[in-house]
């Protein structure tokens, strides 16, 4: 078993590491182990990689790991984070910046909830479901702005917002 305490960097902020991550991606010498969004809360931890290398997580209690940490980089073995991705409810107003209201409202029913959320360059409000079946839930909570909004399911990597990131019930 590899022992990890702590991050050498992650392949989206460091330059160096995305370009050697590049080169490696499709050799042995790079393997991925996979973990959920709220696995990634959790210091210690244990994980095959997809190459079926035994790797044990601890890192301190302050920190956290994110989709792209480099666990190891060494010329033998190149491991690396990645976040699998969830079923989330994605919302874009149809009519950006004209009626705050729709917005306000959003916010307000989402914030209720106590669903972390996540705002993509785009606009588009995104948060963690646990199923499909949410979306009719949102519908009804949504109905007064519902003909002014597009609202629908997506699987992807869900990245919490940096300071509203709340624990979900």
């Amino acid at each position: 078993m590899i022992t990890i305490s702590s991050v050498v960097g992650n392949v989206f902020h460091d330059k160096q590491l995305k370009e050697k991550f590049e080169k490696l991606r499709k050799t042995e010498n790079c393997e991925l182990i996979k973990f959920s969004r709220l696995e990634l809360d959790k210091t210690r931890i244990r994980r095959n990689t997809d190459k079926g290398t035994d790797v044990g997580v601890v890192i301190e209690s302050t920190k956290r790991l994110h989709n792209g940490d480099v666990l190891l980089s060494d010329p033998e073995k190149f491991i690396i984070v990645e976040q699998m991705p969830e079923k989330v409810i994605s919302i874009k107003t149809k009519k950006p910046n004209e009626n705050p209201e729709v917005l306000v409202t959003l916010g307000h029913i989402i914030g209720n909830r106590h669903r972390p959320i996540q705002i993509d360059k785009n606009g588009k409000i995104i948060f963690p479901i646990l199923a499909e079946s949410e979306l009719e839930v949102f519908k009804k909570l949504f109905s007064k702005i519902i003909d002014q909004i597009d609202i629908k399911v997506e699987e992807l990597i869900f990245q919490p917002r940096n300071g509203i990131d709340v624990h979900e019930h």
